[in-house]
């Protein structure tokens, strides 16, 4: 499946919903909205954006807005922007077994975040590498 698209995120998805790390991190984190833009560059032709509706117990429900702009109408809680490279960057350390931490690229600014950065930070620390094995385990090819 083709990195980034709606295919590879309701697959990555579903991968997360048997993953106890994922069920843990949910319930702790609880009921969520947020939304993701992966900015255009080295190949990928135009901006990919995601919205994730996440509750505890519960399959997260995707949307793909057009753009940023029908994103940030929806007014999730949080919304992420990073580029292409980076994203394929720690997709890529994930699946040699690598344990790359978004946290650490918000923070360095690589990633713009627009939330509660105090609450992510909180939940994230004692989470860390949540996902990583159910996103191993999706097939990738990268744009």
């Amino acid at each position: 499946m083709k990195f980034p698209s709606r295919e590879w995120c309701e697959a990555a998805a579903a991968a997360m919903l048997h993953d106890p790390s994922v069920i843990a991190a949910v319930a702790d984190f609880g009921p969520v909205v947020a939304g993701l833009v992966i900015e255009k560059g080295d190949g990928l032709e135009s901006d990919f954006c995601l919205l994730a509706r996440i509750e505890p117990g519960r399959p997260a429900v995707l949307s793909y807005p057009e753009d940023e702009d029908e994103l940030e109408v929806l007014e999730p809680d949080y919304v992420a922007w990073a580029a292409y490279p980076l994203c394929k960057a720690l997709l890529e350390e994930t699946r040699r077994g690598g344990r790359p931490d978004p946290l650490r690229a918000i923070l360095d600014r690589r990633v713009r975040l627009h939330g509660d950065l105090q609450r992510l930070v909180k939940h994230a620390g004692r989470h860390r590498g949540a996902g990583l094995d159910a996103i191993r385990a999706v097939p990738t090819e990268f744009v």
